[in-house]
């Protein structure tokens, strides 16, 4: 198998492929927002004393595909987007109940943010993937 069989390939569900510093940046935003996310629904339990089942039943849907995300896999970060949709609408009942209080309306930005980010990495690492798989299986093995 030559090297350029392996450029666009994956090993484990895991892209060999660098990321352009585009969708690096959006690699970035996509984990700070998910991150920031994660901290903010522990602020928003935590604010009403809810019991750790409670944490447990918030946190488990957006900590689920962390591990699918990290090695890269783009059906984990489409998973993310369906579950972040049902963040986005406790959200939006959120800021309607409390439209003053920060906690909800920073939820809710956090919501928008990690889906646009999510959206944005799928379709960047997509193109990109299929581009290098494409030039792979049209020419790449011809130049050698």
């Amino acid at each position: 198998m030559s090297s350029a069989g392996t450029a666009g390939g994956t090993v484990g569900g895991a892209t060999m492929m660098p990321r352009t510093p585009l969708i690096r940046g959006v690699w970035i935003l996509l984990w700070a927002s998910w991150i920031g996310l994660c901290a903010q629904q522990v602020a928003n339990v935590a604010r009403f004393g809810a019991p750790w089942p409670m944490w447990l039943l918030w946190l488990l849907p957006l900590v689920l595909f962390m591990p699918g995300v990290a090695r890269d896999n783009l059906r984990a970060v489409i998973w993310l987007c369906f579950v972040t949709l049902f963040y986005f609408v406790i959200a939006v009942e959120w800021v309607f109940a409390q439209p003053t209080a920060w906690v909800p309306v920073s939820g809710l930005v956090l919501v928008v943010l990690l889906f646009s980010a999510s959206v944005a990495y799928i379709r960047l690492r997509g193109r990109q993937l299929r581009g290098v798989t494409s030039e792979v299986s049209q020419g790449g093995e011809q130049d050698g």
